[in-house]
């Protein structure tokens, strides 16, 4: 059994001999790290918390029944499940900056792909746009969890994960309460 001096704890479980949550061994400060890496989690709990509230708008403005709406969920999920050792497979590849960068690309392309899935006018268009978005949030989840973990001293990684885990849960109460704002605003004025 492990225990600790209240001199060598402080706060937050940071061990005071490493300087602090964010400190390396070598004395590197990573906090403006952290905040960026946590600043993707809030990213795709937002993406997360919009999926019901675009799946009604389909269902409003594409006419789809209830059963078509659970293909909102399915190319959700679906892309969590197909990409999910793809993205750790980038992340060996090429670290976790460049599959961070590659999860944030899939997320902009299936973001813009809406443009021309509005001109295509069919529910396919836009169920391929969310598989995309998926799909990059994916490479972030699979990536940036480990990568929280790592950025200070090692006895510090279970309190930074839950950090921006929690980040992470503002984002999925956040998405819904904007999304529903800009996507339903037109249809109350």
């Amino acid at each position: 059994m492990t225990t600790s001096t209240p001199e060598s704890t402080t706060s937050l479980g940071r061990n005071s001999s490493e300087g602090g949550l964010f400190r390396t061994a070598d004395g590197r400060n990573l906090t403006v790290t952290f905040l960026l890496i946590t600043s993707l989690f809030l990213l795709w709990g937002f993406c997360n918390g919009m999926i019901d509230i675009l799946n009604k708008h389909f269902q409003d403005t594409l006419r789809i029944n209830k059963e078509q709406s659970g293909l909102v969920q399915a190319a959700n999920y679906l892309a969590y499940f197909l990409m999910a050792i793809p993205a750790g497979l980038i992340a060996k590849r090429f670290g976790y900056k460049g599959g961070i960068l590659v999860g944030l690309s899939l997320i902009a392309v299936g973001a813009f792909w809406f443009i021309p899935a509005i001109a295509i006018g069919t529910y396919w268009a836009f169920l391929l746009g969310l598989f995309v978005i998926a799909a990059g949030m994916t490479c972030l989840e699979t990536i940036a969890n480990p990568y929280a973990t790592v950025l200070g001293a090692p006895e510090g990684g279970p309190t930074r994960i839950n950090i921006a885990q929690t980040v992470n849960g503002a984002g999925w109460i956040l998405g819904p309460i904007v999304g529903g704002y800009f996507v339903f605003k037109g249809a109350d004025g």
